[in-house]
């Protein structure tokens, strides 16, 4: 016999999304990313995330790659299982850093058996029902959009405010990723990048670009994640690019 699960729709929120992905002028292209949506009793649960492998060491694009595949494993195994439970907030953050520790580790074996070191950046959204968890090592980047705020930078960069990383995950002492849960209300944009990305960008070009109240569909996003990468380009970037945009609204608002 089916057991039907009602869904909550009072929590609910319509999201609509968009990806940019480039290697840029570089031989190779070491950003990773993922986006994912899937439905539990308790309504969508979406993944979002970009790593960037740090530049000078081995195997950026392995070390990307294969957190961000854990990531899913951890994502589908485990997060989906606690929010269609109805888990709370805190269980979810435990969870997020089992998965971070775990790959660091898992990344250090990896490393050590090469004689290699490497390492990337990671920033990750987690949307269900109207709460939101971040969690953040490196110079990536996530941006709020809201419309009382405006855009704001909701992650800190590891960096010594030069060109060297202070926290990643890798072949590196771990350290816990900073993390952020909240609630969203309204309309509300998340873009996640990576530094080849923002690089050139300043506060007053998001906000005409991707505010919210500019954002009406999935090809708009793109096409306006393009233009954003574009205008890096034209001003020297030659590092790889990568952008991921979610935008959430009260149901009904989007198709």
């Amino acid at each position: 016999m089916l057991k039907r699960h009602k869904v909550e729709r009072g929590n609910q929120v319509k999201i609509i999304s968009g990806v940019y992905w480039d290697r840029g002028r570089r031989s190779e292209n070491q950003d990773s990313l993922v986006l994912e949506q899937v439905f539990t009793r308790r309504g969508r649960v979406l993944l979002a995330a970009v790593s960037d492998g740090i530049g000078g060491l081995d195997e950026g694009e392995t070390a990307s790659g294969f957190i961000l595949e854990k990531l899913l494993e951890s994502f589908y195994h485990q997060m989906v299982y606690l929010i269609g439970q109805g888990k709370g907030g805190k269980a979810l953050e435990r969870c997020v850093l089992r998965c971070f520790f775990e790959t660091s580790q898992m990344l250090g074996k990896y490393a050590k058996s090469r004689e290699i070191k490497l390492g990337a950046t990671v920033s990750v959204l987690i949307i269900w029902r109207r709460n939101y968890l971040t969690a953040h090592l490196g110079d990536s980047r996530i941006y709020r959009f809201t419309d009382r705020k405006g855009v704001r930078q909701i992650t800190r960069d590891h960096s010594d405010g030069g060109c060297a990383l202070t926290r990643c995950l890798g072949s590196f002492p771990y350290q816990p990723p900073d993390l952020c849960r909240g609630r969203i209300r309204g309309k509300n944009g998340f873009l996640l990048c990576s530094d080849g990305f923002f690089h050139f960008l300043e506060k007053g070009m998001l906000t005409e670009m991707l505010g919210i109240d500019e954002i009406t569909d999935e090809e708009q996003i793109e096409r306006r994640l393009r233009e954003l990468a574009g205008y890096g380009i034209r001003r020297g970037e030659e590092d790889n690019s990568s952008a991921l945009y979610v935008c959430c609204g009260k149901r009904g608002k989007y198709p």
